[in-house]
């Protein structure tokens, strides 16, 4: 029995003075200082999300961080392209609006949509562009793209903008027949007028 208890306290004593592992902390260890903070260099207003969803509309949430609004009660599905959704009229599959966000490529905004309009107009018989240019949205260039082309439904007319924001390329894009268009034009408007970033 007593070398029992003679090995017993040789063992604690060498537990009690070998080196500890560190051990590491449950929880993050934060260090707070005090400062002035600096002055806003931005202006206060509300952001397009706050203000109100126009009458028939509904806020969605796209791809790329992209808030827009569109028509209560359309079909939503996931669109073809990279970070791109589309919602479809109920009473009329012809017509949609797309919308979403993905990371954008590195060719120059204005250089990819005119190199891509080249090539959809040699994919697309009786193409017609109406406009293809540069606008300003929320503070940023944007392409503004209006055209219409021939499908299997008859002529087709659609309106497209698009904008990058640190690293993102976020669009919006409207289309129907050329006879629903008046109708479609004051969607895609509704949802210029409603969308951030």
């Amino acid at each position: 029995m007593v070398a029992y208890a003679a090995v017993s306290a040789a063992v604690g004593t060498v537990l009690l003075v070998a080196p500890k592992e560190p051990q590491v902390q449950a929880y993050p260890v934060y260090i707070y200082t005090e400062g002035p903070t600096p002055p806003s260099t931005t202006t206060t207003g509300p952001s397009p999300v706050a203000m109100p969803v126009p009458e028939g509309y509904q806020r969605v949430a796209g791809p790329g961080g992209l808030i827009t609004t569109i028509p209560v009660g359309w079909t939503i599905t996931r669109s073809s392209g990279p970070g791109a959704m589309q919602a479809t009229d109920p009473t009329d599959p012809t017509r949609y609006v797309r919308y979403g966000g993905s990371a954008a490529p590195a060719a120059d905004l204005v250089a990819a949509h005119v190199d891509y309009e080249q090539r959809f107009a040699e994919a697309h018989r009786g193409f017609q562009r109406f406009s293809l240019g540069t606008t300003t949205y929320h503070d940023v260039l944007a392409v503004d793209w209006e055209f219409e082309h021939d499908s299997a439904a008859g002529r087709r007319r659609a309106h497209s903008m698009y904008w990058r924001i640190a690293g993102t390329e976020y669009f919006l894009y409207a289309s129907s027949t050329t006879d629903r268009w008046s109708d479609t034009k004051s969607i895609f408007n509704t949802m210029v007028d409603n969308s951030t970033p």
